[in-house]
């Protein structure tokens, strides 16, 4: 066992050592432009989703329950975009590499996989939820109104989030540090555990998920075209689309999980199927698909506020509202700040003149 485990890391040193090697800083540059302007997206589309949710009383639903708590979920793992941002500016090579030795990688792995895993596998894990929520109200809407609503949501997300810790500890377990000179490299070691952890976590946070979503959304889909009712309700989907906007929201939904999570699932899925040994050969098209899979692991945060908040006719008009609502406030202090600085004018004048 050990002879296998130490050949693994031997195999695995050689993948680490051309992983090494040098990039042209412009490929890393472009890439921190691509993940900043992600942050930057990331930061107004959720700032604003939790603003207008928390403020308006007529946004406190079940739907923007859920959407709330997403926006709060991607927009806490937005900010590690800057360290990643800053790590791939200020190196040379492609693997992340920390001076300060065992407990800087120790510590900095915590950080990574325990609260970015976290956080990624609770939007997955929310989005799924939203769309359960969904088929329900529309296939068998007397259900919810038997239990406490805000009592049953709430439970809900205290599984979600305690489901994405535990998806994501695993995926802790088979990280190493590898001493390469004066610095330590975390990185994820393919032994036989290690692949079969890789190999759950790719079937639990991308085939469960889109299986569930294409079922329930395809099954609402169904149920909408062999309805007579011209207008679907909005309080489901947090708009007042008609069918046919309905049914290209749920493709896009679908498609969006698709394009997002689909590289970050065909590199765990390689990782266990392909042997280690091969692992080195792989350098160069290994390091794109690992680019990729990053950039499109943080895209959700992005496109989650635009797919689920501004498409929304309700959303729109409760941001309009709220924006409204603080220019007359604005509006009526600056009038009362005129009208108190033109009577102690009028005061001045009065006293001035006798």
């Amino acid at each position: 066992m050990n002879d296998s485990v130490d050949n693994i890391t031997e195999d695995w040193h050689k993948y680490v050592t051309l992983a090494l090697s040098e990039v042209p800083y412009s490929s890393q540059v472009i890439f921190s432009i691509a993940l900043f302007l992600i942050f930057v997206a990331s930061l107004v589309g959720n700032v604003l989703t939790c603003i207008v949710i928390y403020y308006d009383k007529t946004m406190h639903t079940v739907t923007n329950c859920y959407l709330f708590n997403l926006a709060v979920s991607d927009l806490l793992v937005t900010f590690p975009i800057l360290i990643i941002i800053y790590q791939l500016l200020t190196q040379k090579h492609e693997l992340f590499q920390y001076n300060n030795g065992v407990f800087s990688c120790n510590f900095v792995m915590c950080i990574h996989f325990l609260i970015i895993g976290v956080l990624w596998n609770n939007s997955i894990l929310v989005m799924t939820a939203l769309s359960i929520e969904r088929y329900i109200a529309v296939c068998y809407p007397m259900t919810l109104k038997r239990t406490g609503v805000w009592q049953r949501v709430g439970k809900i997300l205290g599984i979600i989030w305690t489901i994405a810790v535990l998806e994501t500890v695993p995926e802790f377990w088979v990280l190493e540090i590898f001493n390469s000179g004066n610095t330590f490299i975390c990185f994820s070691l393919p032994s036989w555990f290690g692949r079969i952890v890789i190999a759950v976590s790719a079937v639990l946070t991308f085939i469960v998920p889109l299986a569930i979503m294409i079922f329930v959304y395809s099954r609402i889909a169904v149920r909408l075209n062999h309805n007579n009712v011209g207008h679907f309700d909005g309080a489901v989907f947090n708009s007042g689309f008609k069918k046919k906007k309905v049914n290209k929201l749920i493709l896009t939904l679908t498609l969006s999980f698709v394009i997002c999570w689909l590289p970050c699932f065909l590199l765990k899925a390689l990782m266990f199927a392909v042997h280690y040994k091969k692992f080195a050969h792989l350098h160069q098209w290994w390091s794109t698909v690992n680019k990729i899979a990053m950039f499109n692991s943080w895209l959700p945060t992005v496109l989650n506020p635009l797919l689920f908040s501004a498409m929304s006719t309700k959303f729109r008009k409760s941001f309009k509202r709220l924006c409204e609502g603080k220019l007359r406030k604005r509006n009526l202090r600056s009038e009362k700040c005129e009208a108190s600085s033109s009577e102690r004018e009028k005061s001045t004048k009065y006293y001035q003149v006798e």
